[in-house]
């Protein structure tokens, strides 16, 4: 109990750092006069576009899930995924975990399995975050320098080391480093379990949650539509590029200063990073993220930078907010489950 207030205590605390860092040079003025001059046409697109997202992430969830004879509700699935973004605005990393609650009580699945999909899930798209990182720095810039204010020298430079001959035997050393602690664990544990036998119910209750874990966070190899898997994580990916796009029309972004799809690619993968940081909901981190790269990379001015970050958060945790109640009360009636109501 008292490490969850310490965690929210230092994701709030993160928060207001960077919501300052985002906030202490601009004009709230000219961010006034930036905001009424927005155009809010774009909004019904945006909101299709946000929800498609998230259903393609329960879809892709389905995949892991669906093994071995399971079935799940397809309503279900994008109900808890729903129920994690609403739970991350207020504890950050908590959502995952509450979909995963929400999911198993619903589905009578093993929770701590669930969780390790979850896990799987969020490693996936931290890798083709990474993927996407590289290709921004290395491919879309001709001077990629101009990225690091941004990500920062310390990022930057890691990745050239990550992606380096070095850096790859390291990486590789050290999970064959982690794969034999595993095992040495593992046969200390059943020593002790021979040694001291009132541990026994204790050490079985640990190996069975990590068996039912591992299950969910090697599911990956069992997927049976790898073509559609790949198309559901593509997917995800360019809703979230076109979720950047259309806002870039309410601010004129796209006449006045040339943005396009390729430039809201790169507004998503720095976004992405600041949502990766244990804030709440982004708060903060995306705001001064999206901001920074948009005066940094394509000398857009810093109120309209801080205006355009302010309404995109602002939407998406509104939709989150006001639809993930809705969609939990349909799923109670049990209508769209296979389930009945509980």
């Amino acid at each position: 109990m008292v490490n969850k207030y310490i965690r929210l205590f230092v994701s709030l605390l993160i928060a207001a750092l960077f919501l300052w860092l985002a906030l202490k040079d601009v004009s709230f003025y000219e961010v006034r006069l930036t905001l009424n001059k927005l155009t809010w046409y774009w909004l019904f697109p945006y909101l299709i576009i946000s929800l498609l997202s998230h259903y393609l992430r329960s879809e892709r969830w389905r995949q892991l899930i669906e093994q071995g004879g399971v079935t799940t509700s397809r309503w279900t699935l994008f109900s808890g995924v729903m129920v994690g973004y609403m739970i991350n605005y207020a504890v950050p990393r908590l959502g995952e975990v509450s979909r995963s609650v929400y999911v198993g009580n619903r589905e009578q699945i093993s929770r701590t399995k669930l969780m390790g999909t979850v896990v799987l899930e969020r490693a996936l798209d931290m890798l083709v975050m990474m993927v996407l990182i590289v290709f921004v720095i290395f491919y879309l810039f001709s001077d990629y320098t101009l990225i690091r204010p941004i990500l920062g020298e310390e990022t930057v430079s890691w990745l050239q080391t990550l992606l380096s001959l070095e850096g790859i035997l390291a990486l590789g050393l050290l999970l064959l480093a982690v794969f034999i602690a595993s095992i040495l664990f593992y046969y200390l544990f059943k020593l002790l379990n021979r040694w001291i036998p009132v541990i026994s119910r204790l050490t079985q209750l640990i190996i069975d949650s990590s068996k039912k874990f591992t299950q969910g966070l090697f599911s990956i190899k069992d997927v049976k539509n790898w073509p559609l898997f790949v198309l559901y994580t593509a997917g995800i990916w360019f809703c979230y590029v076109l979720m950047t796009y259309i806002p870039f029309t309410a601010f004129d972004l796209h006449t006045d200063y040339g943005l396009g799809m390729k430039e809201a690619l790169v507004i998503t993968v720095i976004s992405a990073v600041g949502v990766a940081l244990p804030s709440p909901g982004g708060v903060g981190t995306y705001h001064w993220f999206v901001s920074r790269s948009l005066l940094l990379l394509f000398a857009v001015p810093e109120a309209v930078g801080v205006a355009y970050a302010i309404v995109t958060h602002l939407v998406m945790m509104i939709i989150i907010l006001v639809t993930t109640p809705i969609f939990l009360a349909v799923n109670k009636t049990g209508h769209f489950s296979r389930n009945k109501p509980v």
